[in-house]
Order: C-alpha cells, then sequence, then structure tokens
C-alpha cells in the first residue's frame, strides 16, 4: 500500500459473486487510489439473474469486534455503510459514527434487493430515518430507497427533487437521490444550503447489470477520503460509475457486474511512451 492512501473502512453485506457488497466496495476504493477494509454485516447468498435470494446477519458483537479491530489499527479517512440487515447493526454503527464524528460517511441506505428481498427488518429502516440519517455526510438513496424513507412514491424527477428537500428537512446533511431507475439516467443531488441540481447520464448498457449504488457511493466515498469537496466527489463519483458500467462485462451466465477496475486494464493495454509491448 501507497502510504498517501487513505484508508475507508467499509460496513456492508458481503455478496459472493463480488458484484456488490463489500467486494465491489474494496475493488473501487483500490480504483480510486484509496485502501479499503471492511466490516461485514451479512452474508447474502444464492444470487442469481432475479436476484438476491437469502441474507443472513451477522451476529452484532462480530460486526462490534471488526469495527473496533479496524478502528484500533487503521487510520480509517472515511466510512462507506451499506447493508445493515438488523437493528442491533444499525445501533452497533451508530456508536461507531458517535465515536468518530470528523470521519467523512456515505451511507447507502440499501432498503430491497432486486428479487424483492428486505434487505433491513422494519426496526432498522426506523432506526436508520432516525439516529443514521443525520450522522451521514450525505446519504445515496435510489427511488425506491428514498420512497421508503419518506414514505411517498418516488417514480420521476420531480418527485427526486421532493425526496431530496423532504429529506434534507428529516436531517440529512446532503443527499445524492440515484435515477438509475429511470429511462434516462438522472441523479438529484441537494445540501443543507437549499441548493438542488440534477445530474444527467447516459443510459449504458441497462440491461442485467448489478452494483451500480454499491460503486457509486464508494466511489463517492473515496473522493471525500481524498479530501475533494462533497459537490466535486459527487461529480467524479458519478463519472466513474458510468463508466464502470460502460467497461462491464459478463463473468458468468447471471447478471453482469460493473468494471470497476476498467482505468487499470487501459493502463495495460496502453503502455507508456517509450515501452513497448511484449508480444
Amino acid at each position: 500500500m501507497n502510504q498517501s492512501e487513505p484508508v475507508i473502512m467499509t460496513i456492508s453485506g458481503f455478496d459472493p459473486l463480488g458484484g456488490a457488497g463489500v467486494i465491489a466496495d474494496l475493488k473501487t476504493f483500490g480504483a480510486n487510489g484509496c485502501y479499503g477494509v471492511a466490516a461485514i454485516s451479512a452474508i447474502d447468498v444464492q444470487q442469481r439473474p432475479s436476484g438476491l435470494n437469502e441474507v443472513y446477519p451477522v451476529d452484532v458483537h462480530i460486526l462490534q469486534a471488526c469495527m473496533r479491530s479496524i478502528l484500533a489499527e487503521s487510520k480509517v479517512r472515511a466510512i462507506k455503510i451499506g447493508m445493515l440487515a438488523t437493528r442491533a447493526n444499525a445501533e452497533a454503527i451508530r456508536e461507531v459514527l458517535e465515536a468518530n464524528p470528523s470521519l467523512p460517511v456515505v451511507l447507502d441506505p440499501l432498503v430491497r434487493a432486486t428479487g424483492g428481498i428486505d434487505l433491513m427488518d422494519a426496526g432498522c429502516l426506523e432506526f436508520v430515518r432516525d439516529q443514521l440519517l443525520s450522522r451521514a455526510t450525505v446519504i445515496t438513496p435510489n427511488l425506491p430507497e428514498a420512497a421508503a424513507l419518506i414514505g411517498m412514491n418516488v417514480e420521476n424527477v420531480e418527485d427526486m427533487k421532493l425526496a431530496a428537500r423532504k429529506l434534507i428537512e428529516m436531517g440529512a446533511r446532503a443527499v445524492v437521490v440515484t435515477g438509475g431507475h429511470l429511462e434516462r439516467p438522472v441523479d438529484v443531488f441537494a445540501d443543507s444550503s437549499s441548493s438542488l441540481r440534477t445530474l444527467a447520464g447516459d443510459r449504458i448498457k441497462p440491461e442485467n447489470i448489478y452494483g451500480a449504488a454499491c460503486t457509486f457511493s464508494s466511489a463517492l466515498a473515496a473522493n471525500l477520503a481524498l479530501g475533494r469537496p462533497l459537490a466535486e466527489a459527487v461529480i467524479l463519483a458519478k463519472a466513474y460509475v458510468t463508466e464502470a458500467i460502460r467497461k462491464s462485462y459478463p463473468v458468468g451466465a447471471g447478471r453482469v457486474p460493473l468494471n470497476q477496475f476498467y482505468r487499470l486494464q487501459e493502463l495495460a493495454e496502453s503502455p507508456p511512451a517509450g515501452v513497448k509491448p511484449v508480444h
């Protein structure tokens, strides 16, 4: 590890296929010049094209021990939070955030998997809304997650703007409502200064990809750990995840994971000037 690489702790679920969860987070951290460490909150199994089938929460005492070990041994510069699964896990994470109030925190409030399986219990959702929302530097819900947090339907860009403002009123410091579900991807960024902007994108390979939400929030955390202002970090993270989607490719018969390492592959394909590739 380069000594200048900031350390980021991800707290999220483990996806054995590596397209989402902590594996996607760690790949994204590394690709953006950071060093990743992980505390696993749950294990997701039997990922299939229809979505995630089973979630097994990690015992809260194990999660607490992992987080304590990481914070004692590493100079963590940012925290990314994904799947929590249970209220007990959410409460343990709140304690970490209270003890480290100066660290940038990106909260990706994962509520439900593509296949319809709930990724947090009802008590956990309530706790996230009432206790964690205000402790994160920025939250990154998609349309269904924003709807679950505010208790209203969120189906289009105007709804996204309303949801972003509502989440700020509820205590969030900053919000990026991600619109990957829309025909043309548009994200809505709002912060406590009442500024609100839309970030439009292009629809790229819309079928059968997964891991975009994890990758975006992790890239955002990486840019914050590198000291970039939030607005700039959001733009850079969106550009990165867009290209990771563009360069994605199937690794099996199921859904297509993003290609978080596309930059390294481009470097390998284009050696520095004066260096001839070996055939």
